[in-house]
């Protein structure tokens, strides 16, 4: 249960979490954004109707899917294989 503030401190709390709720949902309803770090390792943001940030979104977008799916297709070998250790342990 949450503990009710009491005094000028239930002001000041009352502000600071309006305050990152605001926010929290500013981040949500952001558009994505890129960055391209180039070979001194400077990062450098696309800007959003820069030229190739379309594109370079869709190629980060198939990267993280292929990432999900290795991970899923792994997780199944890993637990054979604590399984296979496990009982070569008993």
């Amino acid at each position: 249960m949450k503990e009710k503030r009491k005094g000028p401190i239930r002001k000041a709390a009352g502000l600071a979490e309006g305050f990152a709720a605001t926010v929290r949902r500013m981040q949500r309803e952001r558009e994505p954004r890129v960055l391209v770090y180039d070979e001194t390792g400077y990062a450098r943001v696309v800007q959003p109707d820069g030229r190739g940030q379309e594109r370079l979104l869709e190629i980060a977008e198939r990267m993280v899917a292929l990432v999900e799916e290795a991970e899923a297709e792994a997780k199944p070998r890993r637990i054979r294989r604590a399984a296979a250790s496990a009982e070569e342990d008993q």
